[in-house]
């Protein structure tokens, strides 16, 4: 991934853990020392919500749309593979408000975030490697099989007092299939359906505001796509198009040190959250467009994944939803050989 896209995907992750990570549940359970009633609940509610809000639209940015950008039916069989470089943004809306960690006696209290238009980035390397030709059945041939991996990087971010650190080589490999249910001919589209997973590298992250610290271990996001697409090509001009369904995964192990007044006593809390995960489902549906030979395609793609189930929160978001649909666009460079 390149700088700016690390940076932007630092600063998201930096919204969800400034409040801390949450699951899907309206209180988390918390474990809070020493123990004051209702004091983190605030806190609790405001993580879930950020996570509710933010997570998605990273997940929507990992899982993309065609597995390989242009292509829709598989490669023909051993010995024949592709590369493709490629980066995919999501059109986001990120939190802009500052919102302080704060204990309240009387519980959870909902504040606005904001929201502003901000990209949602991020980049891989993928390649798919023909295994099976299929069966010839007239001009076609079905049932070729192609093995998709790929890669996804995460680079270190230090923005001001946020500092983002991936674990081990801050890279996550992706794997998954490909089968033809045409072979593009002459005469015939390719057509195919695939599984591929993805993942983020697993990441450690440190947030402080003021006195507050917070500490995220072990953040990890993964997306598992099904997709059914559609292609063929015109000398130098290719089309595809293609729907599928997201199903993206994320968890963290979470603490935080708050130093606030509380009724006018001065309060350390520690908090700890439990092991966190959340996972949402999407519909997704994009098109293609490609320039080139066979050899080497310039592809641009769009796409729009469709809203998840509706995330109520006390917290606001200048009145968009949690879980909303979101319009994501991808560039690559597909290389055949």
């Amino acid at each position: 991934m390149n700088g700016g896209a690390g940076v932007v995907i630092g600063a998201t992750l930096m919204f969800v853990t400034s409040a801390a990570l949450g699951a899907q549940a309206v209180s988390p359970q918390c474990t809070v020392t020493p123990a004051v009633a209702g004091s983190a609940l605030d806190i609790c509610r405001k993580a879930a919500d950020l996570f509710a809000f933010v997570v998605p639209q990273v997940g929507v940015a990992l899982s993309g749309g065609n597995p390989v950008l242009g292509e829709g039916g598989t490669l023909g069989g051993w010995g024949k593979r592709s590369v493709t470089f490629r980066v995919t943004a999501v059109d986001g809306r990120l939190p802009v408000k500052s919102v302080p960690l704060t204990l309240q006696r009387s519980g959870a209290v909902g504040d606005d975030f904001g929201a502003d238009r901000a990209p949602v980035p991020m980049a891989s390397i993928d390649a798919a490697i023909g295994v099976l030709t299929g069966i010839p059945v007239g001009v076609t041939n079905v049932g070729g099989v192609d093995l998709l991996v790929g890669a996804t990087a995460v680079p270190t971010v230090k923005k001001g007092s946020f500092d983002l650190e991936p674990d081990g080589r801050g890279i996550a490999f992706s794997y998954g299939a490909r089968i033809g249910l045409l072979q593009e001919s002459s005469f015939v589209p390719g057509i195919s359906v695939s599984y591929l997973r993805r993942a983020l590298p697993s990441m450690d992250a440190n947030s402080t505001t003021t006195n507050d610290t917070v500490q995220v271990r072990n953040v990890s996001l993964t997306s598992q796509a099904l997709r059914l697409v559609a292609s063929k090509r015109f000398v130098f001009i290719g089309l595809a198009a293609g729907i599928g369904q997201d199903k993206i995964t994320g968890n963290a192990d979470l603490s935080a040190v708050v130093n606030e007044p509380l009724l006018g006593t001065s309060q350390r809390v520690a908090i700890t959250f439990p092991t966190l995960r959340e996972s949402v489902t999407r519909n997704t549906a994009f098109v293609n467009a490609s320039l080139g030979l066979s050899a080497a395609r310039l592809v641009v793609e769009i796409g729009r994944s469709n809203a998840g189930t509706v995330r109520e929160t006390l917290n606001t978001f200048d009145g968009r939803r949690a879980n909303e649909a979101y319009t994501y666009g991808s560039a690559g460079l597909t290389v055949r050989f």
